[in-house]
């Protein structure tokens, strides 16, 4: 089967997830640990990454729209410039070894700190930390520490259910030994829902899986964040120019120390 064939078998798959019984595979895993080892292998081939793509934020307080330009070498290494429709920069955002800088062009303020979570959803509007905010673009998710067990479901994919204490995590992975595509990632706890990721448009770049299309949705901090990359927008394991996590302020700026509480 050629791979054009093979993505395009993938994607009907995946569209028709739900629309009838599917057979469990014949070597289908039986264990959760064997399945996200596997998943991790196939995310780990990925150490840095250049992407273009389109971002929609449907905040509480107010929508973003706009151009976004990714760049990251995993795992300290993180940029993020988002462009208004018609082109001009609005916000640039670099992590660079666990230092925090941002350009606000709209709002003229210019910030400086660590690279923790809430600094990070300045721009990305996402509260995780760097490394798995990147991870998360290339289609991996957090996953919480506990005791996993997996079930095939006759939807056509895995589930994978972990649980720690009162937390309860659900992965959706798809069948495809070759891609396992991450298909959703929910987290709750007692007082309800943390996280909601789900990935689409899984397409081979380089060889390698990666999701198109991601939305992650964190109610409690007013987060629904989706990503769309252009078609040819995926450049992985490319060599990064070493000045692309510099962030200088214009000179005589007003730059404000911010960090978490």
């Amino acid at each position: 089967m050629n791979v054009l064939l093979k993505w395009t078998v993938l994607g009907l798959a995946l569209y028709c997830v739900g629309c009838g019984s599917a057979a469990r595979p014949a070597n289908a895993y039986g264990n959760a640990a064997d399945l996200m080892a596997d998943m991790a292998k196939k995310r780990d081939k990925i150490s840095s990454f250049r992407i273009t793509g389109r971002v929609d934020h449907f905040g509480v307080e107010h929508r973003i729209q706009g151009k976004i330009f990714l760049f990251a070498q995993l795992p300290s290494k993180l940029r993020v410039d988002l462009l208004s429709p018609f082109g001009s920069t609005l916000s640039v955002l670099t992590v660079n070894d666990g230092r925090f800088a941002m350009s606000d062009i709209r709002e003229g303020r210019y910030l400086e700190g660590p690279a923790e979570p809430c600094n990070i959803a300045r721009l990305v509007r996402i509260p995780l930390p760097p490394e798995d905010v990147a991870r998360v673009l290339v289609g991996h998710t957090p996953i919480i520490d506990g005791v996993a067990e997996v079930i095939w479901s006759d939807k056509g994919y895995y589930r994978v259910t972990i649980s720690d204490g009162d937390r309860i995590q659900r992965l959706d992975v798809g069948s495809d030994p070759e891609v396992l595509p991450l298909l959703r990632s929910r987290l709750e706890d007692s007082q309800g829902r943390i996280f909601d990721m789900s990935f689409e448009r899984w397409r081979p770049v380089e060889g390698i899986p990666v999701p198109h299309e991601i939305r992650v949705k964190m109610p409690r901090d007013g987060a629904d964040l989706l990503v769309r990359y252009d078609d040819d927008g995926v450049e992985l394991n490319v060599k990064m120019p070493t000045d692309a996590w510099d962030h200088s302020f214009p000179d005589g700026a007003d730059v404000e120390h911010v960090a978490c509480d």
